[in-house]
């Protein structure tokens, strides 16, 4: 029987030997992905469908009358100003599609927003923009235990002091009533007197 020059044996071995650790060498991580592929699409057509939490959305449809205060100095009195604004459905059943006007800075401001219960998250969710800025505005959270208050967290920008991502805290007061007002509450302030602006909500009858 005729040996394999040690040579060619030795570069044979070595070549199997990489190859070997090779493929224990762990796979890099990049993203989460799926364990169970049924699992997981059962999982997402599960989001698609609404629930009792979407139903409660149908309850702030309409026109509105709006009175914008802003306090600016808690020792001085509010600065006051009127609005509308019109809650429709942007996919019914959804989504709303929440469009405001009021003026401000002597100039009127147009915001437009959003506002759902995202399935998958398990938390009511916003996104808004206007007219007066470049930035977009997010919250997300649930109702209190009464089920009279929602109560959102989010984060916007500051440019006047300048504070990035700044927590704030948006209360829909009576959420659902023909008069009902929307708190924003600068966290930033801290433990007490942090509402900053209040917009308080008539419907059109």
């Amino acid at each position: 029987m005729q040996l394999l020059p040690l040579a060619l044996f030795s570069t044979l071995a070595f070549a199997a030997g990489a190859l070997l650790v090779q493929d224990a060498k762990p796979a890099r991580f990049t993203h989460p992905v799926s364990k169970d592929a049924d699992g997981g699409m059962a999982r997402w057509m599960g989001t698609f469908k609404p629930g009792p939490a979407h139903a409660r959305l149908k309850e702030i449809l309409g026109n509105y009358e709006v009175t914008m205060r802003m306090r600016m100095d808690p020792s001085k009195p509010a600065v006051e100003t009127k609005g509308t604004a019109e809650i429709s459905w942007l996919v019914e059943g959804k989504w709303l599609l929440w469009k405001s006007s009021i003026d401000m800075f002597g100039q009127k401001v147009n915001s437009t927003t959003l506002m759902g219960y995202d399935n998958f998250k398990e938390r009511y969710v916003t996104a808004k923009v206007d007219s007066l800025q470049t930035t977009l505005d997010t919250s997300s959270g649930h109702f209190d235990q009464s089920g009279d208050n929602l109560i959102l967290w989010g984060t916007i920008d500051e440019p006047m002091t300048p504070e990035q991502d700044k927590t704030v805290r948006y209360i829909y007061r009576g959420f659902g009533q023909d008069k009902w007002t929307l708190e924003v509450h600068d966290m930033m302030i801290g433990e007490s007197n942090t509402k900053v602006l209040e917009f308080e909500y008539a419907r059109k009858k």
